[in-house]
């Protein structure tokens, strides 16, 4: 009997149906069970341990391909025939900051699942280290005189910049109106109350820690009046005081041709080898002495001390010029000049801006200004017209200023 043409078509196309039949495959799966997301880990703390688990609906644990990564780093790791993943990883070799761990698997298919931590990397713990830098121990300065404190600080854990700065005086508290700032601090005290003052800078990082320096500075009466024959025991404020200034040379960059004069008003030579020359920020510069100004004489500070490369400028005394901390700038904008002895004592101070220079020309203070605090006034100082040298824009270092 034949079978009906119907129903071996039937049949063909069902054979068709079965010859093209094709398994679907699931894909993997992967998680990380520890750490959690945002975790915190700190160096000198041991080991960070790394668990999850992988698997597959079609294969062996064993038949797919796990790794872990940190930061995009291979970590070696093993992968138990129930499919559990365990890694360590040393915490004091990571770097300090986020940390991104990733489990990747994939199986015979080609198939593939990856699970994602971010955790914490901190430094060890340690209080700051704290060093007070000026004045010397022991100092001493007479009631109502101006002292500068200055310090600095590092943390293992805590960048520069976050460090919370905080002086303070064994009599007299907490001195307001520190100035702080990558990992440096300065405040001037000028109302230190008589007598023996342990001054104490305390630093505290972002873990609560606390690290400090101390310095000892005595506060004195003003002594007696010797009498005018006797020459003082040591400098003070006012014996020497700016005198003209060199802010915005066009004839050279301002790198090498900036420069100070200063001059003694003391009836003695005076040596500022020692000496601080700063602004009230944290930049300051330690003059090289010896560097020794006559009585009524003056001396002449460069950023260059070679009149060959400075613009013909004849030159007493350097500073490094340098704008942001460990030197002296002098800002062609509002900036202040300050001279202070090696105890921290100010023997002048000058806050200038923008109407007080003009570009390619010194200017000075008039002969009748020069004296404690007159030159402070911005009607005493003009700009000088006096070529002392070849080479020179006009300006009168080492010597009297043109009048105004």
């Amino acid at each position: 009997m034949r079978c009906p043409a119907v129903a071996l078509s039937l049949l063909l196309a069902g054979c068709a149906i079965d010859s093209g039949f094709k398994r679907f495959n699931d894909p993997p799966s992967a998680a990380i069970t520890a750490p959690v997301n945002g975790e915190a880990f700190r160096q000198g703390a041991g080991v960070l341990v790394v668990a999850g688990a992988v698997s597959d609906p079609q294969d062996a644990a064993a038949d797919l391909v796990v790794t872990l990564t940190a930061n995009g780093a291979n970590v070696p790791l093993t992968v138990a025939e129930d499919g559990l993943v365990n890694a360590q990883l040393g915490v004091d070799t990571l770097p300090v900051g986020e940390l991104t761990l990733t489990l990747s698997v994939v199986d015979t298919e080609g198939d593939a699942a990856v699970a994602t931590v971010s955790v914490n990397v901190e430094g060890p713990l340690g209080a700051p280290e704290v060093v007070i830098s000026s004045p010397e121990e022991g100092a001493t300065s007479l009631l109502g005189d101006t002292v500068a404190f200055r310090g600095a600080a590092t943390d293992t854990t805590t960048p520069a910049d976050a460090l919370q700065f905080e002086w303070s005086s064994s009599l007299d508290g907490v001195l307001e109106g520190a100035v702080s700032g990558g990992g440096e601090s300065v405040v001037f005290s000028e109302a230190l109350t008589l007598g023996t003052h342990l001054v104490t800078l305390s630093v505290t990082d972002l873990d609560g820690e606390v690290g400090t320096d101390t310095v000892t500075v005595i506060v004195e009466e003003e002594p007696a009046d010797t009498g005018p024959d006797e020459e003082p025991d040591e400098v003070r404020a006012g014996d020497m005081l700016f005198s003209e200034m060199m802010v915005n040379p066009q004839a050279v960059d301002d790198e090498v041709g900036e420069w100070v004069e200063l001059y003694n008003t003391s009836d003695s030579a005076i040596d500022i080898g020692g000496y601080t020359f700063r602004d009230e920020d944290i930049d300051a510069w330690v003059l090289e002495g010896p560097i020794v100004v006559p009585a009524h004489g003056f001396v002449v500070l460069c950023a260059d001390m070679d009149p060959d490369v400075n613009g013909g400028v004849p030159c007493d005394g350097w500073f490094l010029r340098k704008w942001n901390g460990g030197g002296l700038a002098l800002a062609n904008s509002a900036d202040e000049l300050i001279l202070a002895r090696a105890d921290g004592l100010v023997i002048d101070t000058l806050a200038y801006d923008e109407s007080w220079f003009v570009p390619a020309a010194a200017r000075g203070v008039d002969q009748s200004a020069l004296d404690a605090g007159d030159n402070d006034i911005e009607g005493a100082w003009c700009d000088q017209t006096t070529l002392v040298a070849p080479m020179m824009e006009p300006g009168t270092p080492g010597a009297t200023n043109d009048p105004c």
